[in-house]
């Protein structure tokens, strides 16, 4: 299973991660080709294969400029028990992968003090206050403090700097930072503030920083698991899609749908939108998406960001968690989806022609394809209208009327008959029926109720299967 985010790779000299450092280097020496075909990528397109780069350059800034510099360690290197010690002592701080741990560990002696002179070296000159977790922890509980500051533009802008630095601190620094700011409360700290601010705030770029540093926050592992740990962390989060503020509800739906990938997180998404529908008074948990799906921003650029943003989120919602596996489960969240109208505002999408939009919603239609399909094959069908409750009756009358099933069939309809028919008044009743029918069909093997359940029952011991 993918973690939401791939992790950030260590930094180099000025900021540079080791990403960045290719890119930079492709620049710099534009006479080098790179051979016409590649094995397997590894931690950046322009390595060969999966091993570690040979790091014997870093980049420096000279007078505005950035150059390559050899690396050439001043101190004498230690025996090789020490140096070993040290240096997984420094991979350790860079919260790297399983394999591209065990990568870094297998370079030679004479890299291995190469790279662990140059980051302590980095480290070194990194001495101001502020990039102590601490000195954040505290800004970030002074500013949840503050209200929007009506009069005076510089100030928002301030409060944005000051949390922006955040966001960059929970990139670069090593991982002990983000220990220290987790072991702080740092978390709890963050969550507080997107809990407390006031209106003008949340559509503000404060708002958007915020999020920005939960964001950064969840691309290290400990930090991901403290979030998805936390009770009301992934529900805080998705209040934040309350916002009209367009990059900032973009953020969001990005953690929302990176954390269906997550062990135990599509769930937690989840429930998180049922939660957001209560706090946002709507209908229905997904009815706020597809309402900012359907709605024109006016801004073409902002427009295609959120609605692809959306589309990812809902793919992701579909295809993700038990959707991997579970056609039923695909098909009973998609309906959810249909239910909304998502199917016409998809149609009319089309004519933004965004290719990476595109893309998008042609995912979510070849897999709806193919669920009903796989679905019509069931009753050896091509097609199952599922618009007409006439064409679904016909269907499971033939299919059960000549089985033992066929009298419970006819008991649930007669009793259909006798709930309230007052839709105005009593639709809770029809309701609660459906989301029983719902839990009856999704519940696994176990017990277990991959969506939200409205009674603890188990299916299978009820029905003794």
């Amino acid at each position: 299973m993918r973690s939401p985010k791939r992790k950030s790779l260590p930094s180099c000299p000025v900021g540079l991660n080791l990403e960045n450092l290719c890119e930079r280097v492709r620049e710099y020496l534009p006479s080098l080709t790179m051979p016409a075909s590649r094995g397997r990528k590894g931690w950046c397109g322009c390595l060969q294969n999966a091993e570690p780069p040979e790091i014997t350059y870093c980049v420096v800034d000279q007078a505005g400029t950035l150059s390559l510099q050899a690396l050439t360690p001043t101190q004498p290197m230690p025996a090789e028990d020490e140096l070993n010690v040290k240096f997984l002592e420094l991979v350790d701080e860079l919260d790297l992968t399983a394999p591209n741990k065990a990568a870094m560990l297998s370079l030679p002696s004479e890299k291995k003090w190469q790279i662990y002179c140059s980051r302590k070296k980095d480290q070194e000159g990194v001495t101001d206050l502020s990039h102590l977790p601490e000195h954040y922890i505290e800004r970030v509980q002074a500013l949840a403090m503050l209200q929007y500051p009506t009069d005076s533009e510089e100030e928002v802008r301030s409060r944005t700097r000051q949390l922006d630095g955040l966001k960059t601190a929970l990139r670069t620094q090593p991982h002990s930072f983000v220990l220290r700011f987790i072991e702080l409360d740092g978390l709890v700290g963050l969550l507080g503030f997107l809990s407390s601010m006031d209106y003008t705030t949340s559509q503000s770029s404060i708002h958007t920083s915020l999020i920005g540093c939960v964001k950064a926050l969840m691309n290290n592992s400990n930090g991901r698991a403290h979030v998805l740990a936390h009770p009301t962390g992934i529900n805080t989060i998705a209040q934040s899609l309350c916002t009209e503020n367009i990059k900032t509800k973009v953020a969001v739906l990005e953690i929302l749908g990176a954390v269906c990938l997550v062990p135990g997180g599509h769930k937690k998404v989840l429930e998180a939108m049922l939660h957001y529908q209560k706090f946002a008074f709507e209908r229905t948990r997904f009815q706020g998406i597809v309402n900012d799906l359907d709605r024109s921003t006016g801004v073409y650029r902002d427009e295609v960001n959120l609605k692809t943003a959306i589309m990812s989120f809902v793919n992701a919602v579909l295809n993700y968690g038990p959707g991997q596996e579970n056609l039923e489960f695909r098909l009973h969240l998609r309906y959810e989806f249909l239910m909304l109208g998502i199917q016409p505002v998809i149609d009319k999408l089309r004519s933004h022609e965004n290719e990476t939009l595109n893309r998008h919603l042609d995912f979510f239609e070849m897999v709806r394809n193919e669920d009903e399909k796989e679905l019509a094959r069931k009753f050896e069908k091509d097609h199952i209208d599922t618009k007409s409750a006439t064409a679904m009756f016909d269907l499971l009358r033939k299919k059960l009327s000549h089985t033992s099933a066929y009298p419970h069939l006819l008991s649930l309809l007669k009793h259909c008959t006798l709930l309230p028919l007052d839709y105005g008044t009593y639709p809770q009743h029809w309701m609660l029926f459906d989301r029983i029918v719902q839990q009856i069909i999704l519940q696994g093997e176990s017990g277990d109720n991959p969506d939200v359940s409205p009674l603890r029952i188990n299916v299978k011991e009820i029905v003794h299967l």
